[in-house]
Order: C-alpha cells, then structure tokens, then sequence
C-alpha cells in the first residue's frame, strides 16, 4: 500500500512540475521542421484565405491542423476562440514580398492567450486578420492509454491486497 501511495505522489509531482513548466514560456514563432524547402515563417502568402494559410502552417509544422476560426473584423484580436494550438496573423505591411513578408505563425505557450508583445520582430501595427488552428486531439488513443494505465495499477492493488 506504501508503494502505491509512493507511485500516486511520484505521479502528482511530476504532474504538477509540467504544468509549472509549461505555463512560464511565452507564445512564440512556428519553427519549420525542414529549413531547405520554401515554406519560412515570416513568409509571404498570397491570396490570404484560410485555405492556403492552412497548407503553408502544415508546410512548416510537417503535419496537418484543422481550422478553428478566423477573427477579420476592426479588431482582429478580440474572437480569441478558447482552445487553439497555432495562429496565422496576415498584416498589411504595403507591397508584400520576400524582403517585407505579411504572415507570421505562432505557437501558443498553452494559455490560449494570444500575445503579440513577447514575439521579437513581428510588427507593431497593421494587423489584418487572424486564422485559428488547433491539432486533433486522439481521444481513442488517449482513453486506450488511460484505461490501461488504470487496469495496470488495479491489477497490481490486486495482487499485493491477496499476498497478504
């Protein structure tokens, strides 16, 4: 029983120390996962629909996202939606080229807050529009691994309960 109490502490504590460690950093530019080909971050994307803004993000991530939303209006920064993963900002920064691109994208920091003042670089002013994209979640694959997680701990409460 000792153990198991031991194991469940072990359990919560490293729990706790990745949710403190995670909530510190900030949202920052998506990295692309294969610097040789033509997708960068910043880049210029044209024409600026959801459509094409979602294949250049999978070109840098490397793997799909669906689309959340997409926030237009005179303040593109106030229909935050409440879960999402990465955001493509479009801002309007005149004649768009290599040299002066007009999309940016960002990974959040897992507060779901969008906060452009942490990011070096990205421009102050002009901020067109927003895309949301968030990753799919494997709910199968994670009710699969918690569900063995706990017929694991229950067989072996079981086995040290008819030991004694």
């Amino acid at each position: 029983m000792k153990k198991i109490q031991i194991l469940l502490l072990v359990g919560f504590i490293c729990l706790m120390l990745t949710f403190f460690a995670t909530s510190a950093v900030a949202d920052m530019l998506v990295i692309d996962v294969d610097p040789p080909d033509t997708d960068t971050n910043p880049q210029w994307v044209t024409p600026s629909d959801p459509a094409d803004e979602k294949s250049w993000l999978e070109g840098l991530l490397g793997f799909p996202v669906s689309f959340i939303s997409k926030d237009d209006d005179d303040n593109p920064l106030d229909e935050v939606p409440a879960v999402w993963t990465y955001a493509v900002l479009k801002y309007g920064v005149g004649q768009p080229g290599i040299d002066n691109p007009d999309h940016w994208a960002i990974v959040d920091d897992g507060d779901f807050i969008l906060e452009l003042g942490d990011i070096i670089g990205i421009p102050s002013q002009g901020l067109s529009h927003v895309s949301y994209f968030g990753q799919p979640i494997p709910e199968p694959a994670t009710m699969l691994l918690l569900g063995s997680g706990l017929l694991g701990l229950a067989g072996y409460g079981r086995k040290k309960f008819f030991k004694k």
